[in-house]
């Protein structure tokens, strides 16, 4: 197991742009926030700087499978949200993004706490 402080830092960033995105959906006209679309914005900002804390600095591993994957849905289920709830403005969307991306932290929490490090690349000598 192999937690840093950087997984503490981006369950931090995760849980504001929750409670931004929670202040659009309950309405407590908090300031910037008066819309759908600012809570999208808000949410995605703050999860796109938890993705960065918990990404890893050295190559993509394009080999592994189960990155692969995670990184294509995920991707694909916030891009979905995100488009989505600034053309139309629907809190559903708001609602589907603040589903996917505690999701993401805590899937990729797991695998940091699993893995204990990120795979590197293995390099042969001939």
């Amino acid at each position: 197991m192999r937690l840093t402080w950087k997984d503490v830092l981006s369950l931090a960033l995760v849980l504001v742009g929750l409670a931004l995105a929670l202040s659009v959906m309950q309405g407590w006209n908090w300031p910037l926030l008066g819309g759908v679309r600012e809570g999208i914005i808000a949410l995605a900002v703050f999860g796109f700087g938890a993705h960065l804390l918990g990404a890893p600095r050295e190559k993509f591993y394009w080999t592994d499978p189960y990155g692969l994957l995670l990184v294509l849905v995920v991707v694909a289920a916030m891009a979905v949200a995100i488009v989505g709830g600034l053309i139309s403005g629907s809190s559903q969307f708001l609602l589907v993004l603040m589903i996917v991306t505690p999701a993401l932290w805590v899937i990729a929490t797991f695998r940091h706490a699993v893995e204990g490090r990120t795979p590197t690349a293995h390099v042969t000598t001939a």
